[in-house]
């Protein structure tokens, strides 16, 4: 009897905690703060990660619930200029992170148009093309149930119990005025300030 008391408190501690958790989807969906910065600081950060199914470019499933790392969730589009500009200083993220973090890239392009950016990509980068059923709108991506509503890139920080920890919009590309090295310099310091919160 005591053994079965245990296994309900438990159960019901469990289910009580879990009830208190606002939902990343929940709360971009039901947010009322009007500016970028509200969604972001008021109601992404801090809301938690469902299990999400995404089928990657080579036709693996990655459950998220099945990683038990940090995960970088990246929204890319292969005709934002910014998403190939950041591709350098990711590329030296995943090389210098990979045993740490997941990296997940989620697209508003088709498979045809993510396999010319997977040739630039490192390979442990799981690249996660929009499909038929996938809801692919201006200003709104649905890939496998996970809503995007930012802009792109757009990196989410996601910590090893599923929270929302930091948000990383846009990324330098080059200019005239700014060449190569300097854009890598930039996106590469920005990438690291905003993986610190998990990496400290």
């Amino acid at each position: 009897m005591k053994n079965l008391f245990f296994v309900l408190t438990c159960f019901l501690t469990t289910v009580s905690f879990a009830q208190n958790k606002t939902y990343y989807n929940f709360a971009v969906n039901n947010c009322v703060e009007e500016s970028t910065e509200g969604l972001i600081d008021k109601c992404i950060k801090g809301s938690y990660l469902l299990n999400y199914n995404f089928t990657t470019i080579d036709s693996k499933t990655v459950s998220t619930d099945k990683i038990n790392k940090p995960i970088v969730l990246i929204a890319n589009a292969t005709w934002s200029a910014p998403c190939w500009g950041d591709v350098p200083a990711l590329n030296a993220m995943v090389e210098k992170y990979h045993n740490k973090l997941e990296f997940i890239m989620i697209f508003w392009d088709k498979e045809a148009k993510v396999k010319k950016m997977a040739e630039k990509l490192d390979k442990r980068v799981k690249l996660v093309p929009a499909r038929d059923i996938d809801k692919v709108e201006k200003g709104h991506l649905d890939i496998s149930g996970f809503v995007h509503k930012l802009d792109y890139p757009t990196a989410y920080l996601i910590d090893k119990d599923k929270q929302f920890i930091n948000v990383k919009r846009g990324a330098a590309t080059p200019t005239k005025e700014v060449g190569w090295d300097e854009v890598n310099e930039i996106n590469t310091k920005n990438f690291e300030d905003f993986l610190a919160p998990i990496l400290k």
